[in-house]
């Protein structure tokens, strides 16, 4: 393609001229055009792996200017450039330590279906290669067990006064497809490690922990602290209470009728939060919509970003807040009256509702803003 516009323009140049047309050579002052980038904070990703923990310190955003030159004007256009500093790997601390199987108080080959006696302040605490691991709960101090498994591989439990364990295991390699389904007392805690599993607690009122590599986890009627990491699925929190940690890279996160702090992130998904009753919320995402319909308490904290999608957040009326937005390549709307401060265009302002005490920030760099009335 190159050596076919050269020739073009060597026959132009060799080509008889037109006398009557005078070419000016004189140099011409240059034109600068500005293109203006606004300063958005990115948000820190953390990227869990179960077993390891990748943690992503904030991306660092500034420009490289450089010039294009183009016969009689020159244009500068900012380069925005990524930066992100070198991942540190490192072990995530349990609180009770799994290479104890020598160390035990009680082992049995699981059968198909098998109930013992528990202490219900016990934690249950499971290890599976693949398969579904469903924990129901009930008002009884006892543990049932039901598994299906291959004729290869045997089911372990390990029981103590504070734990019960349970894995799959074989002679050689990692143990075939387990499915697991498991009633607990409502007071234990739950410790839960899939690489591919779906998970599904429902009535756990001591706290639970889930990671899974890849498959779906959904949490219904949990209280206490509760952390679900997934790599690739969807995970959803449903009628719960306590404190929340959900971090995704492929998937959406949903929670629904939660009372208590809010901490949510993925990569790659959705963060959806509706009927939120809490006084700090964050919810992030790089590829994805943010959705929030909660309360916004006096004296609260809520931070909700994104990079390529939009922000709906829902306000009660009378809310007490101070407002601050910003978006690139985006609108803002709302759909009640504001006073705008601080106004950069339609990329960088804020606002006052009420007396102000909770601190709202709503940020997309590439996507709407949207402000509902409740």
């Amino acid at each position: 393609m190159y050596g076919e516009l050269l020739l073009g323009a060597l026959v132009a140049v060799a080509a008889p001229q037109d006398p009557r047309v005078r070419i000016d050579t004189r140099d011409l002052d240059p034109q600068v055009v500005e293109i203006e980038i606004p300063s958005i904070d990115i948000p820190e990703f953390d990227i869990y792996v179960p077993g390891f923990h990748f943690a992503v310190p904030t991306w660092e955003w500034y420009l490289q200017d450089f010039e294009i030159a183009w016969h009689d004007f020159d244009v500068h256009v900012p380069g925005v450039a990524f930066e992100v500093p070198i991942v540190h790997l490192e072990i995530p601390d349990y609180d009770w330590d799994w290479d104890d199987w020598d160390d035990r108080d009680y082992v049995q080959d699981a059968e198909l279906d098998t109930t013992f006696a528990v202490n219900p302040n016990a934690v249950l605490g499971l290890r599976n290669h693949a398969g579904e691991i469903i924990v129901r709960t009930w008002n009884r101090n006892e543990v049932r067990i039901e598994a299906s498994y291959s004729s290869y591989d045997r089911v372990k439990v390990i029981q103590s006064e504070s734990s019960v364990k349970v894995k799959s295991e074989t002679r050689h390699g990692h143990p075939e497809e387990v499915d697991y389904e498991l009633t607990i007392p409502r007071t234990m805690a739950v410790d839960l490690w899939g690489f591919e599993s779906d998970v599904y607690v429902d009535g756990a009122q001591n706290g639970v922990r889930v990671e899974t590599m890849e498959g779906d986890i959904e949490i219904t009627d949990c209280a206490g602290d509760i952390t679900i990491h997934s790599i690739e699925g969807e995970m959803s929190v449903t009628g719960s209470s306590g404190r929340l940690e959900a971090n995704g890279t492929d998937g959406s996160v949903v929670v629904v009728g939660f009372d208590g702090e809010i901490y949510a992130q993925s990569i790659d998904g959705d963060i959806r939060l509706e009927e939120i009753s809490a006084a700090a919320v964050e919810g992030k995402t790089v590829d994805g919509d943010v959705f929030y319909d909660g309360t916004v308490a006096d004296g609260g904290r809520y931070k909700l970003t994104t990079h390529d999608g939009d922000v709906v957040v829902t306000i009660p009326a009378g809310a007490n807040a101070t407002i601050a937005v910003a978006t690139f390549d985006g609108e803002f709307e709302a759909e009640f009256p504001i006073q705008l401060t601080g106004a950069q265009g339609n990329r960088k302002f804020s606002f006052v509702l009420g007396d102000g005490s909770a601190r709202l920030e709503l940020q997309s760099f590439d996507g709407d803003i949207q402000l509902l009335r409740r």
